[in-house]
């Protein structure tokens, strides 16, 4: 099949017409969100193959995902008429494969490896961790995993890995790394990560292949340039030719202010110092927005602008001015859930459901939203994630509850009889399956009635352990409400001892939440006047929402603003703009660390096509009891004349009254009050002024965190710095104007 002729001219824009035909030599194009960066790429390949007559198997294009491969390989086919079409497209780890599967014996590696999968990994470091003698409650398998992964994304075999480990855990991970890849040898496979860190060791060590690799491959188009990683950035370089004189017929586009993926290894450098790494490069901007109105553009533009970390762009449209954006002052998180659902029902006669998007920082959030979206019967897809009630740290104490409730539900029982890890092994579990099989009764009623004679000792001793734990909760069940009943469960098992370290820090914060809509269902039911055992409502509560379906056909997008990057709809709503929330806690205080932060908002906000809402609350509940909250310093930098600003009926009736409201829920008055000189709590700063009165090695308790000791202390007044270890949580940094401390 023959495409007929493309007119360049007039398919592109000038800017990028201009990226498209550039000749040889490095080129960056940074593409503004909106401003159509894959159409630059597939119409280069097409101008490099029509127009300079290149052989399209010389022609290279890589990217992150598969989806993101095939549409563009699939573009460039429906351009060339060529099908199938000979230039590779694809992604990093897949052209990695390529060339290892033909050289890898030159990097040590059997002919036909294999290719070890997340969960091929998590057994391996398990048998690391278990072969070193260290305890997986202090190094989990995840927690290891990550730092190996971190070493390979840098470079860094385990012999240099060991040489630059300072702290605690990184020289304990050391041997474990070392370890970890013997394992993976005697298994004849290799990981992801070692996929990226071979090919650049095969490149570089190997000239016949890098030069054979070179003199096929003339052009190399490389998408999404500012999530790549060191190691990614090291093949890119080995592939194109690069110098230190000549950076080689490398074209990559991307964009520095939606680089949002730091944590797992991206480096913002790679773009905003392209010409150091391809020296020689021409740098190009396409501006012009192909999906937003212009107050959206300007809006995000002003926030994002805050940022020092940026080359800098100005976006600009010819779709008008468009809708101002909607701000929403919400007095919780349940009057944010019901003015988000009204907002996008209300716009269901000018868009279809499936046009609309909600978009939260934090997997946590999702909660109060589903529940209302299910109560109101509104249909929704949780994108890139699994439903609250789904995901296992939740389904893991409900079950508990369960077997508090009802110790025979055999079900729950095997969920957690070593949920937190116990010492039960799976022999034990079964060994205690098959003897309750074989006399006809239940797993527990085996653990009451039998002496569990032919059990190994420890085995029996843990079985033992766990029963009189659900015993003894199921005997304090009946004198606490739910909320504290549920804590209860939390603090005997030491069950967030699983998650310390900060990748599981989404995993203790739907334990919050969870605790939280336990004492919001109390609550609802109390106001309702219903008598009835609520731990059983509630319970039937979490298994409806839980199975709830929603029907086919349109659906709200309801996601992660790390799972939007790419995506884009007619209507946004981004909730949970207070600080600690977006910039999150974890995020630390450093200015690399809020300017991610800005830069995740930036994507949220060049989601939306035609209208935006935004919301903060001023208090939200956090595992259970409610924490004033302050609006995101990031709404301050939308320029005021682009804002319509509506407050919450309910937060202006109840204003006059929050401390009643926190005495009502348990919540102190904020430290530096009155109550609390009265009560005798340390406040954040003295009488007299800005003066901290915490000092280095308190006790302080911070409301989502809980309670640790202040490590390190930089700054003075308000804008000190803290460093704090907390207890089960790990260390943060805090700026104490934000952290709201108290010392204990």
């Amino acid at each position: 099949m023959t495409a007929s002729p493309i007119d360049f001219d007039a398919a592109l824009n000038p800017d990028q017409l201009a990226a498209v035909t550039h000749g040889d030599g490095p080129q960056l194009v940074l593409a503004g969100a909106g401003s159509g960066k894959t159409r630059v790429i597939t119409y280069r390949v097409a101008w490099l193959v029509k127009e300079r007559g290149v052989d399209p198997s010389a022609i290279t294009a890589v990217t992150f995902t598969n989806k993101a491969a095939g549409e563009m390989k699939g573009r460039v086919e429906e351009l060339l008429g060529l099908y199938p079409l000979p230039s590779f497209v694809g992604t990093f780890h897949r052209f990695a494969l390529r060339l290892l599967r033909a050289y890898g014996e030159r990097v040590d590696l059997p002919r036909e490896f294999a290719i070890l999968d997340s969960g091929d990994q998590a057994v391996l470091v398990k048998k690391a961790i278990e072969a070193e003698g260290l305890p997986e409650r202090n190094f989990t398998p995840q927690a290891v995993l990550a730092a190996i992964s971190g070493a390979k994304n840098r470079l860094l075999g385990p012999a240099a890995y060991e040489r630059q480990a300072q702290d605690f855990f990184s020289r304990r991970v050391a041997p474990l790394y070392r370890r970890y890849q013997e394992l993976v040898a005697a298994a004849g496979g290799v990981d992801f990560d070692d996929m990226i860190r071979l090919a650049v060791e095969l490149l570089r060590g190997q000239s016949d292949v890098r030069e054979r690799v070179r003199g096929r491959i003339r052009y190399l188009h490389v998408d999404e340039l500012q999530d790549t990683n060191h190691a990614q950035l090291a093949l890119i370089r080995e592939i194109s030719g690069g110098t230190e004189i000549l950076g080689g017929n490398v074209t990559a586009v991307g964009d520095e202010d939606q680089s949002i993926y730091r944590w797992r290894g991206a480096d913002i450098a790679n773009i905003l110092e392209f010409e150091k790494s391809f020296p020689g490069a021409e740098v190009r901007k396409l501006e012009r927005n192909y999906r937003s109105t212009q107050n959206i553009l300007d809006a995000s533009g002003a926030v994002v602008a805050h940022n020092v970390g940026r080359r800098g762009k100005k976006l600009w449209t010819d779709a008008g001015a468009g809708e101002k954006l909607h701000l929403y002052r919400a007095h919780d998180e349940l009057d944010e859930a019901r003015w988000t659902v009204s907002t996008l029902q209300e716009l269901e006669h000018r868009m279809p459901l499936g046009e609309m998007a909600v978009l939260v920082r934090t997997n946590a959030q999702t909660r109060a939203l589903e529940e209302e979206l299910l109560r109101r019967k509104v249909p929704y897809a949780l994108i890139g994630g699994m439903r609250f009630y789904e995901r296992a740290e939740v389904k893991d104490l409900v079950a508990y509850l369960r077997l508090v409730r009802n110790p025979r539900d055999a079900h729950s029982l095997n969920r957690i009889v070593n949920q937190p890890p116990r010492g039960i092994g799976r022999s034990t579990h079964q060994a205690l399956v098959n003897r309750a099989a074989e006399r006809g009764k239940t797993t527990w009623d085996v653990l009451v009635d039998d002496d569990l004679a032919g059990f190994p000792i420890r085995g029996a001793t843990a079985l033992l352990k766990f029963r009189d734990l659900i015993a003894s909760l199921a005997g304090e069940a009946a004198d606490l409400p739910l909320p504290a009943l549920l804590r209860r469960v939390i603090e005997v098992t030491s069950y967030t001892d699983l998650y310390q370290n900060d990748e599981d820090r989404s995993k203790l914060e739907n334990v919050g939440e969870l605790v939280s809509a336990a004492q919001e269902f109390v609550e609802a039911n109390a106001y309702a006047g219903v008598e009835d055992d609520l731990l059983t409502a509630f319970l039937d509560h979490a298994a409806l929402t839980s199975e709830a379906d929603a029907e086919s056909g349109g659906r709200i997008s309801l996601m992660t603003l790390h799972s939007a990057k790419g995506l884009e709809f007619r209507a946004v709503v981004l909730p949970g703009l207070e600080e600690e929330l977006l910039p999150h806690v974890n995020a630390g205080v450093e200015q690399e660390d809020v300017e991610e932060e800005r830069r995740l908002l930036y994507v949220g906000m060049t989601r939306a096509k035609e209208r935006l809402y935004l919301a903060a609350s001023r208090r939200r509940r956090r595992g259970g009891l409610y924490q004033d909250q302050r609006e995101s310093r990031f709404l301050g930098e939308i320029p005021v004349g682009l804002l319509d600003v509506e407050t919450s009926p309910e937060l202006v009736d109840r204003h006059a009254s929050t401390s009643a409201v926190h005495a009502f829920f348990g919540r102190p008055s904020p430290a530096g009050s009155a109550a609390a000189s009265r009560r005798g709590v340390p406040r954040v700063f003295d009488d007299a002024g800005p003066e901290l009165a915490i000092k280095r090695g308190n006790r302080v308790r911070h409301a989502v965190l809980g309670e640790g000791r202040v490590l390190q202390i930089e700054g003075s007044g308000e804008d000190a710095r803290l460093v704090v270890f907390f207890d089960g949580v790990g260390r943060r940094k805090l700026l104490v104007k934000y952290a709201q401390l108290e010392v204990v």
